[in-house]
Parts: C-alpha cells; sequence; structure tokens
C-alpha cells in the first residue's frame, strides 16, 4: 500500500504541475538529440543541463535529467541503425543487426523494434526501482572486487564470439582493445604505460575519442571508395511498430533482456554496453534464428535495446537507496541531487518521501514520452539518408572532430581519435571487427582495476576468483562460453566425417 500510496501522490502532484509534464518531455526530446548524434553522450547531456535547473524545484529539476537520460539511451540506436554510428557506446551492440537490417530496406521495422524494447526495457527497470530496489541494492553491495572483474571479463569474452567470424579473429580485437585501455599512468605504481614519452598520453586514451575514432572514422573512410552502399531513406513509415502477434514471437526475448539489464545497471561502473552483451548473447543461444544474428536478425535488436534501456533503471537503485551512482549519467544525477539539497541514500525515502514518489511517477512519464516522441522524432532524423554522400560524409567528419574536441578541449583527443579512425579502417580491410576494441577499451580499466583490488585484497592469492562462489560461477560461465562453440564445431564435424565417407 506504500508504493501504491506514494505513487499516487507523486501523478497527482505532476498531474497538477503541466510545467513539469512539459519539461519531463523536453528532457527527453533533448536527450534523444543527444543520443542520435555521434560524439554526444547522456553524460554530456546531464552535465550541461544541471546548470539550467537551478531555479527549478529539486523533483522537477532531477525529472527532467532523467527524462534526458532514457531519451539517450532509446536515441542512440537511430544512428546505429540508419549509419552503423552508434550514437552511444550502448548502441554499438544494436548496430550489428539494426544497420543490416537497414540495407535490407527494413530501416524502419528495425527501429520500430528498437523503440518498442527501448519503452518495455525501461518499464520493466521501472517496476524493478518501486519494488525490489532495497533488496537488490543490498545484493549488489554484498559482491566485490573479484565479482566485477569476472563479469568484466565474461563481457570481453562474449563480444569476442558473438561478433561474426572466427573467434581468434575476436579475441584479437579483444586484445588490442584492452592494450588500448591501459596507455597512460598507472593507478597503483604511477608507471608510466605506453605513453612514447608523450605528456598528453599519460592521462590515457579517454573512451569517447576512441568510440568515435574506431566506429565512426573508418565507416565514413568506407563510404569513400564504396558505390551506392548508403542506405536510402524509407519512402513510408507505415509498419514502424511490430504486431501483437510479432512482439509475442520476441516476448520473453525482450523481458529476459530488460531484467539482464536492470541486474547489471544494479552493479556500479558496468553499465549499459554490459548489459547489451549479455543480453545479445543470450538471445542468440535461444533464438532459433541464431545463424541470422549480425546479419539482420531484429532479435539481436530487441536484446540490445531491452537491456540498455533497462540499465537506466537498475542504475538508479543504488543511487537512490543507497548513494552509490550505477554509472556515469548517475554520477551526474548525484550531483544534481545533491545540489538541489536531497542526499541520496537509505534515509532519503525517510527524509524526502513525497520528492522521491514524485522523481519515480515522472520516470513512468518520461518511459511513455519515448514511445511519443521516439515515433515523432524519427521521421526527422530519418532524412539524414536523403542527403547525398559527398555532402553527408564531410559533415559528418566535421561533426566527428569537433565533438571529439568538445569533450575535453584538448586538440591532442582530434588526433588520437584520427589516429584510431585510419588504425580502425585497416583493420576492417583486414577482416578485423572493430566493435571488440571498443568494447575492449570500455571494459578494460574495470577489468584491471577491479582484479588488482581483488587481488590487494586477498594478498595476492589468484585463487580468490575461483573460490569466491559468485566469481567463480561467472568464470565457469566464461570458459563455457569461449570454448563450447568450438567443441560443439568439432563435435559436428568429427561427426559429419564417417559420413561423408560412405
Amino acid at each position: 500500500m506504500d508504493i501504491i500510496n506514494g505513487l499516487s501522490g507523486g501523478f497527482a502532484y505532476l498531474l497538477s504541475q503541466p510545467q513539469a509534464l512539459l519539461l519531463i518531455v523536453f528532457g527527453v526530446i533533448v536527450g534523444f538529440t543527444f543520443g542520435a548524434t555521434p560524439g554526444l553522450t547522456a553524460t554530456m547531456g546531464v552535465a550541461l543541463f544541471i546548470p539550467l535547473t537551478f531555479p527549478l524545484p529539486g523533483d522537477v529539476a532531477i525529472s527532467m535529467m532523467i527524462g534526458l537520460y532514457v531519451g539517450s539511451m532509446s536515441g542512440g540506436s537511430i544512428p546505429a541503425i540508419l549509419l552503423n554510428i552508434p550514437g552511444t557506446p550502448s548502441a554499438i551492440i544494436t548496430s550489428l543487426d539494426g544497420h543490416p537490417m537497414a540495407n535490407k530496406g527494413q530501416a524502419v521495422r528495425a527501429y520500430g523494434w528498437a523503440l518498442l524494447s527501448s519503452v518495455t526495457g525501461a518499464l520493466i527497470a521501472w517496476m524493478s526501482l518501486i519494488t525490489i530496489a532495497p533488496p537488490l541494492a543490498n545484493l549488489a553491495l554484498k559482491l566485490g572486487a573479484a565479482e566485477y572483474a569476472a563479469v568484466a571479463l565474461l563481457g570481453l569474452v562474449i563480444i569476442a564470439s558473438v561478433i561474426p567470424g572466427t573467434a581468434i579473429k575476436g579475441l584479437v580485437s579483444v586484445i588490442i582493445g584492452v592494450g588500448l585501455s591501459v596507455v597512460g599512468l598507472d593507478q597503483i605504481t604511477g608507471e608510466a604505460r605506453w605513453t612514447f614519452g608523450t605528456m598528453e598520453l599519460m592521462r590515457g586514451i579517454n573512451i569517447m575519442p576512441a568510440l568515435i575514432g574506431l566506429l565512426v572514422i573508418p565507416e565514413l573512410m568506407n563510404s569513400l571508395f564504396q558505390e551506392d552502399t548508403h542506405t536510402r531513406a524509407p519512402k513510408s513509415l507505415a509498419g514502424m511498430l511490430p504486431s501483437f502477434a510479432e512482439w509475442c514471437t520476441q516476448a520473453v526475448n525482450t523481458i529476459r533482456s530488460g531484467f539482464i539489464g536492470v541486474a547489471l545497471g544494479i552493479m556500479p561502473a558496468l553499465g549499459g554496453s554490459v548489459g547489451s552483451l549479455i543480453a545479445y548473447d543470450q538471445a542468440k543461444r535461444f533464438d532459433r534464428d541464431r545463424q541470422n544474428y549480425g546479419k539482420g536478425a531484429p532479435g539481436g535488436v530487441v536484446a540490445s535495446e531491452a537491456a540498455n534501456n533497462g540499465v537506466t533503471g537498475g542504475a538508479l537503485i543504488p543511487l537512490l537507496t543507497l548513494g552509490i551512482p550505477g554509472d556515469t549519467v548517475t554520477a551526474m544525477l548525484l550531483g544534481g541531487l545533491t545540489i538541489h539539497g536531497m542526499q541520496p541514500g537509505p534515509r532519503l525515502f525517510e527524509t524526502s518521501g513525497d520528492l522521491v514518489w514524485n522523481i519515480l511517477a515522472s520516470m513512468l512519464i518520461a518511459t511513455i514520452a519515448i514511445l511519443i516522441v521516439g515515433m515523432t522524432c524519427f521521421r526527422f532524423f530519418v532524412r539524414v539518408l536523403d542527403v547525398p554522400r559527398h555532402l553527408l560524409t564531410p559533415a559528418l567528419f566535421i561533426l566527428a572532430v569537433v565533438g571529439t574536441y568538445a569533450l575535453g578541449n584538448q586538440w591532442f583527443d582530434v588526433v588520437v581519435m584520427l589516429g584510431l579512425g585510419v588504425f580502425g579502417f585497416l583493420a576492417t580491410l583486414a577482416r578485423l571487427s572493430v566493435y571488440p576494441m571498443v568494447i575492449g577499451v570500455i571494459l578494460g580499466p574495470l577489468l584491471e582495476t577491479e582484479a588488482r583490488r581483488a587481488l590487494v585484497s586477498s594478498g595476492g592469492d589468484w585463487t580468490t576468483f575461483i573460490t569466491r562462489p559468485v566469481s567463480g560461477l561467472i568464470l565457469a560461465i566464461t570458459l563455457i562460453a569461449l570454448f563450447l562453440p568450438s567443441a560443439i564445431a568439432m563435435w559436428k564435424k568429427r561427426k559429419a566425417a564417417p559420413d561423408s565417407s560412405l
């Protein structure tokens, strides 16, 4: 009854405040814009708009920020599908099947699946947030550095195995990405690693320049050497949303992926990239159409988008109940809550109960706004495909340069971005996928930091990773994911050999 009463009061307050509703929708629109623009992120959007919320009531300000958060997670699928350029790191997995669907003339259908699964994942996140937040957050606190390191390793193995091609090439790409992630000063010893005497490299390679360089620049360079390979804008947006019967075929995948996103969002620092990776892997394992994953399977789009939107609610659980941000965006929200006089933590519901329920009610309104804004905005975003390539490619290149420079006002970031872009282009010519490299850059620091923390806590005892039950279980799953596909392939080959000799 406390939940019902709290939400009733929250919805009553928001419905009596037209300004609050308009600001939530405004936040979703801004979020879509940031998510749909490569180089801009939800973190950047929240950081830029927090100063504009100073005159607003605290609950209204945070509600607008949450609208921006969920909107950006959904908007990242637009360039991933249309241009094969993910708007956010979590949309990398969406592009694996979204863009092939667009190349088949199914851009509208791909986005319809992405939008509907985004809304479903956000609804699952919202229900988890209002019902099981405290017990799930307490469970996350019991996980240590060994568990986080094991999850990061699992994510790296999964991306190496789900990318089309040989597993060896996938592993090579992952190793390259992890190698890029360790450039800079060692966080414990202070020793310079792979800096080549360059002062700028001592601070390491930032994620966004690496993402833009490895994903955007190779795609732009490829477009210069290929004829008529760009996706044409669809003439009609009819049939965008799948029918109820079609949705039922992906219902289990959507719900499972949404809960995976929630679970991964609760674990600080993991975020949407790991959630979408694991959800994609599970979808591929259980789907009868698994051979088409990476070639335009709707299930891949559904898994990725449901998971990375499930992360939004999952990341808010430790923020509101324990004061621990689940990712970089919720870290910004933590600052916004503090600025507006709210202290996240176990006593938040006691000291600011009405404000919290207003925020939770606003998240449901923002989720509904995703569907409305998404269906409306796609009509305009899709027009970018009608721009001639000789105009679109330079415009995107300029946007990549400007966006990279704007991240830290450092020209060296632009140099790194362009250097990785050329490297990524050469890697694609060698049939090495750049997606595992990007995931390696994202998860590499998490793997190194948490693994070293676990070793420090255990006095250098490596068995801590297998003696702790949860981390041992995750590592066992990692080994299965790494070797099982090869074992099955060898078994099938041996089984087919006697038959072929007959």
